[in-house]
């Protein structure tokens, strides 16, 4: 276990220092992304202003740190101006301190849609970041050790790990 680890779990023990420390990461984790996803595509705050229709003052405060008004309708604008999609979700603790761990510029980055599906055509796996690896998360193509809950229309993997299957033809094997 890291020693940043360490003293983030002693830390949260405190419930309000916990969500303070939690908010200021996620206005700095929103923040930069957008920075690194518009040096990653080349473009200026100018460039991605028109392409979210907004003004280039606009993208200047929401690529500030210090910045907390987040709206969702203004990230889906930022999603599809990046041509990505944006995740929205509640989390544990435990996993916002490995977010806090990994946090940098190359985790922020994202595939390009059009190279993102190209990689992903001949494989089932869930979200994950580029350059994430953790083999619990993997879906192989040979589903052999894993059963369907028709029930519910999941997949369960050997691992327990719970996914929504879309289709049948995701559960096939290869």
């Amino acid at each position: 276990m890291s020693e940043l680890r360490e003293k983030l779990i002693q830390k949260f023990k405190d419930k309000e220092y916990a969500h303070a420390y939690v908010d200021e990461f996620l206005n700095a984790y929103i923040a930069t992304q957008i920075k690194v996803l518009r040096n990653q595509c080349k473009k200026t705050q100018a460039e991605l202003a028109e392409l979210a229709d907004m003004k280039q003052t606009r993208i200047s405060v929401l690529e500030n740190i210090n910045y907390d008004m987040w709206s969702i309708s203004t990230l889906k604008k930022l999603a599809h101006a990046f041509d990505l999609t944006l995740n929205v979700s509640f989390e544990t603790f435990s996993k916002r301190i490995g977010d806090i761990e990994n946090f940098s510029g190359k985790f922020l980055e994202r595939s390009p849609r059009e190279e993102d599906l190209a990689l992903q055509a001949n494989k089932i796996t869930p979200f994950q970041p580029a350059n994430a690896t953790n083999d619990k998360y993997e879906v192989r193509k040979n589903f052999s050790a894993n059963r369907t809950d028709s029930s519910d229309n999941k997949l369960i993997n050997a691992d327990n790990d719970v996914f929504p299957v879309l289709s049948t033809d995701y559960r096939k094997t290869a």
